[in-house]
């Protein structure tokens, strides 16, 4: 994860200025940082399989979750979002031959194994037998559509699923646990520190004391300071009226 007061030293010198400039730690600096990192998030979830260096750095925010579906009485199942869900990302099914595999443990949407049998000894080929089926995601608009066609209607070898409000749809109504792959939205960091009083005698300033305790370090990986320093960059020189800072740093961010 990428600590704040590391990143604030490297801001400092990326912007050439000094520790009580322009830039206040919480007011200024914590803020922006967190914009950015909800903008990289918003950015990269949306390209997230164009390239493995973006998987890479979103990597943090990746979640799998089982999840119990609850038949209706018609030809659909439904299951609510995790409460930490951001954006969807796939899912899919386990089956084993011509049956869709629950699973004993889940617990409020939680499995300890993504499978197992009511006997403890499960033979190779039992396993050899398992297999995955994504699920394909219909939009709203093509789901009655899509149900109701003569050869692509959902069956568990090709199931379907549409985003319903807090939750989804899942086809065919058979369909007993879904595995849920998703994005969680990042939280805040946090940058808490406490200032130690300047001396009078030689001039020097106020200086920060950093509480690594008390203070939340953005999820990213350090692979991506580079992009928090550009964007944090293009924000103080925006903030300073700096045009040089800004468009400088608006050029380094195009090029990435």
């Amino acid at each position: 994860m990428i600590d704040l007061y590391d990143l604030y030293n490297s801001f400092k010198s990326y912007v050439n200025t000094f520790q009580g400039g322009w830039f206040r730690p919480q007011t200024d600096f914590q803020q922006a940082s967190n914009d950015i990192s909800n903008e990289l998030w918003e950015k990269w979830t949306r390209q997230a399989e164009k390239s493995q260096e973006v998987l890479d750095n979103i990597a943090p925010f990746f979640k799998s979750k089982n999840i119990l579906v609850k038949p209706k009485n018609t030809y659909y199942g439904t299951f609510t979002q995790p409460p930490d869900y951001g954006r969807y990302a796939t899912s899919r099914i386990i089956v084993h031959r011509s049956t869709c595999l629950p699973c004993e443990n889940v617990d409020n949407g939680d499995c300890s194994e993504l499978v197992k049998m009511e006997q403890q000894a499960i033979t190779e080929k039992y396993y050899e037998s398992i297999s995955e089926r994504t699920i394909e995601k219909i939009d709203s608009q093509r789901w009655g559509a899509v149900c109701e066609h003569l050869t692509k209607f959902p069956t568990l070898d090709n199931p379907k699923l549409t985003q319903i409000d807090n939750g989804f749809k899942v086809a065919p109504r058979t369909v007993s646990v879904v595995v849920l792959d998703y994005y969680i939205r990042p939280e805040n960091a946090v940058f808490d520190y406490t200032i130690a009083p300047g001396d009078i005698q030689t001039g020097a300033g106020d200086q920060i004391i950093y509480n690594k305790n008390g203070s939340k370090s953005l999820q990213w990986p350090t692979t991506v300071v580079n992009e928090f320093l550009v964007r944090l960059g293009e924000r103080y020189g925006m903030f300073t009226r700096d045009q040089f800072m800004t468009q400088a740093s608006s050029q380094l961010k195009a090029a990435k």
